[in-house]
Protein backbone atom coordinates (compact mmCIF):
# COMPACT_ATOMS: atom_id res chain seq x y z
CA UNK A 1 0.00 0.00 0.00
CA UNK A 2 2.80 2.45 0.87
CA UNK A 3 4.52 1.76 -2.46
CA UNK A 4 1.28 2.50 -4.33
CA UNK A 5 0.81 5.79 -2.49
CA UNK A 6 4.42 6.80 -3.20
CA UNK A 7 3.97 5.92 -6.89
CA UNK A 8 0.77 7.97 -7.12
CA UNK A 9 2.45 10.89 -5.35
CA UNK A 10 5.27 10.83 -7.93
CA UNK A 11 2.77 10.75 -10.80
CA UNK A 12 0.71 13.57 -9.27
CA UNK A 13 3.80 15.72 -8.66
CA UNK A 14 5.02 15.19 -12.24
CA UNK A 15 1.63 16.23 -13.63
CA UNK A 16 1.54 19.25 -11.32
CA UNK A 17 5.05 20.28 -12.42
CA UNK A 18 4.26 19.69 -16.13
CA UNK A 19 0.58 20.46 -16.74
CA UNK A 20 -0.62 19.11 -20.07
CA UNK A 21 1.90 16.29 -20.12
CA UNK A 22 0.82 13.32 -22.20
CA UNK A 23 0.92 9.63 -21.32
CA UNK A 24 4.11 8.63 -23.16
CA UNK A 25 6.03 11.58 -21.72
CA UNK A 26 4.89 10.60 -18.21
CA UNK A 27 6.00 7.05 -18.94
CA UNK A 28 9.46 8.28 -20.03
CA UNK A 29 10.01 10.75 -17.22
CA UNK A 30 8.86 8.37 -14.48
CA UNK A 31 10.33 5.26 -16.13
CA UNK A 32 7.16 3.30 -15.43
CA UNK A 33 5.64 0.29 -17.15
CA UNK A 34 2.60 1.19 -19.28
CA UNK A 35 0.07 -0.98 -17.42
CA UNK A 36 1.25 0.23 -14.01
CA UNK A 37 1.05 3.89 -15.09
CA UNK A 38 -2.42 3.40 -16.57
CA UNK A 39 -3.66 1.80 -13.36
CA UNK A 40 -2.36 4.60 -11.14
CA UNK A 41 -3.65 7.34 -13.48
CA UNK A 42 -7.11 5.75 -13.35
CA UNK A 43 -6.93 5.67 -9.54
CA UNK A 44 -5.92 9.34 -9.42
CA UNK A 45 -8.79 10.23 -11.77
CA UNK A 46 -11.32 8.24 -9.68
CA UNK A 47 -10.12 10.10 -6.57
CA UNK A 48 -10.71 13.36 -8.49
CA UNK A 49 -7.08 14.47 -8.10
CA UNK A 50 -6.27 14.71 -11.81
CA UNK A 51 -8.21 15.09 -15.02
CA UNK A 52 -7.50 13.71 -18.46
CA UNK A 53 -8.20 15.95 -21.43
CA UNK A 54 -8.12 14.78 -25.05
CA UNK A 55 -6.75 17.50 -27.36
CA UNK A 56 -7.50 15.53 -30.53
CA UNK A 57 -4.07 13.94 -30.80
CA UNK A 58 -3.05 13.19 -27.21
CA UNK A 59 -4.64 12.59 -23.84
CA UNK A 60 -3.13 15.21 -21.57
CA UNK A 61 -3.16 15.29 -17.79
CA UNK A 62 -3.76 18.18 -15.39
CA UNK A 63 -4.11 18.31 -11.62
CA UNK A 64 -7.52 19.38 -10.40
CA UNK A 65 -6.31 22.27 -8.26
CA UNK A 66 -7.99 24.92 -10.41
CA UNK A 67 -4.71 26.77 -10.92
CA UNK A 68 -5.15 26.79 -14.72
CA UNK A 69 -8.19 28.07 -16.56
CA UNK A 70 -9.67 26.13 -19.47
CA UNK A 71 -7.92 28.51 -21.90
CA UNK A 72 -4.59 28.06 -20.12
CA UNK A 73 -4.99 24.26 -20.26
CA UNK A 74 -5.62 24.52 -24.00
CA UNK A 75 -2.51 26.69 -24.46
CA UNK A 76 -0.43 24.27 -22.35
CA UNK A 77 -1.55 21.40 -24.59
CA UNK A 78 -0.07 23.24 -27.57
CA UNK A 79 3.06 24.33 -25.70
CA UNK A 80 3.73 20.65 -24.96
CA UNK A 81 4.15 20.03 -28.73
CA UNK A 82 7.64 21.09 -29.79
CA UNK A 83 6.57 22.28 -33.27
CA UNK A 84 3.76 24.46 -31.91
CA UNK A 85 5.94 25.68 -29.04
CA UNK A 86 8.70 26.78 -31.45
CA UNK A 87 6.17 28.51 -33.71
CA UNK A 88 4.65 30.33 -30.72
CA UNK A 89 8.10 31.35 -29.46
CA UNK A 90 8.92 32.83 -32.86
CA UNK A 91 5.59 34.68 -33.03
CA UNK A 92 6.16 36.07 -29.53
CA UNK A 93 9.49 37.52 -30.67
CA UNK A 94 8.45 38.43 -34.24
CA UNK A 95 4.71 39.02 -34.68
CA UNK A 96 3.20 38.94 -38.17
CA UNK A 97 5.41 36.23 -39.68
CA UNK A 98 4.07 34.22 -42.59
CA UNK A 99 4.24 30.45 -43.14
CA UNK A 100 7.42 30.59 -45.23
CA UNK A 101 9.25 32.80 -42.72
CA UNK A 102 8.15 30.58 -39.82
CA UNK A 103 9.24 27.47 -41.71
CA UNK A 104 12.72 28.92 -42.17
CA UNK A 105 13.21 30.04 -38.56
CA UNK A 106 11.80 26.93 -36.85
CA UNK A 107 13.45 24.48 -39.25
CA UNK A 108 10.28 22.59 -40.16
CA UNK A 109 8.82 21.95 -43.58
CA UNK A 110 6.20 24.45 -44.81
CA UNK A 111 3.53 21.73 -44.74
CA UNK A 112 4.31 20.86 -41.10
CA UNK A 113 4.26 24.54 -40.13
CA UNK A 114 0.99 25.00 -42.01
CA UNK A 115 -0.56 22.01 -40.21
CA UNK A 116 0.49 23.41 -36.81
CA UNK A 117 -0.66 26.93 -37.71
CA UNK A 118 -4.10 25.65 -38.73
CA UNK A 119 -4.44 23.83 -35.38
CA UNK A 120 -3.42 26.98 -33.48
CA UNK A 121 -5.84 29.17 -35.48
CA UNK A 122 -8.70 26.69 -34.98
CA UNK A 123 -8.01 26.68 -31.22
CA UNK A 124 -8.12 30.51 -31.15
CA UNK A 125 -4.53 30.84 -29.92
CA UNK A 126 -3.28 32.69 -32.99
CA UNK A 127 -4.99 34.80 -35.65
CA UNK A 128 -4.48 34.65 -39.37
CA UNK A 129 -4.59 37.84 -41.43
CA UNK A 130 -4.74 37.27 -45.16
CA UNK A 131 -3.28 39.93 -47.44
CA UNK A 132 -3.52 38.75 -51.05
CA UNK A 133 -1.83 35.36 -51.27
CA UNK A 134 0.18 35.82 -48.09
CA UNK A 135 -1.15 35.12 -44.60
CA UNK A 136 0.48 36.60 -41.53
CA UNK A 137 0.05 35.15 -38.07
CA UNK A 138 -0.11 36.80 -34.64
CA UNK A 139 -0.76 35.50 -31.15
CA UNK A 140 -4.14 36.43 -29.66
CA UNK A 141 -2.87 36.75 -26.06
CA UNK A 142 0.95 36.87 -26.06
CA UNK A 143 1.11 37.80 -22.37
CA UNK A 144 -0.74 34.60 -21.33
CA UNK A 145 1.63 32.43 -23.36
CA UNK A 146 4.71 34.20 -22.01
CA UNK A 147 3.46 33.78 -18.43
CA UNK A 148 2.87 30.05 -18.91
CA UNK A 149 6.32 29.62 -20.44
CA UNK A 150 7.93 31.44 -17.52
CA UNK A 151 5.86 29.67 -14.87
CA UNK A 152 6.50 26.16 -16.20
CA UNK A 153 9.93 26.69 -17.80
CA UNK A 154 11.55 23.71 -16.04
CA UNK A 155 9.00 21.32 -17.49
CA UNK A 156 9.75 22.12 -21.14
CA UNK A 157 13.39 20.95 -21.31
CA UNK A 158 13.93 23.26 -24.27
CA UNK A 159 16.82 25.66 -24.85
CA UNK A 160 14.60 27.89 -27.01
CA UNK A 161 12.27 28.38 -24.06
CA UNK A 162 15.24 29.21 -21.83
CA UNK A 163 16.47 31.83 -24.34
CA UNK A 164 13.01 33.37 -24.66
CA UNK A 165 12.59 33.59 -20.89
CA UNK A 166 15.95 35.32 -20.45
CA UNK A 167 15.00 37.88 -23.09
CA UNK A 168 11.44 38.30 -21.73
CA UNK A 169 12.64 38.80 -18.16
CA UNK A 170 15.27 41.30 -19.34
CA UNK A 171 12.65 43.22 -21.36
CA UNK A 172 10.23 43.32 -18.41
CA UNK A 173 12.87 44.38 -15.88
CA UNK A 174 13.39 47.74 -17.62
Amino acid sequence: MEFELETRRKIYEQIKKSPGIHFRELERRLQMVVGNLQYHLQCLEKKNLIRASNDGDYVRYFVKDRSLSETERKIMSFLRRSGCRHILLQLLNNPDLNNKELSQVVGLSPSTVSWNLNKLVKAGIIEKEKNGRISKFTIVDPHAIAELLVCYKESFLDTLVDGFIEMWEFKNSK
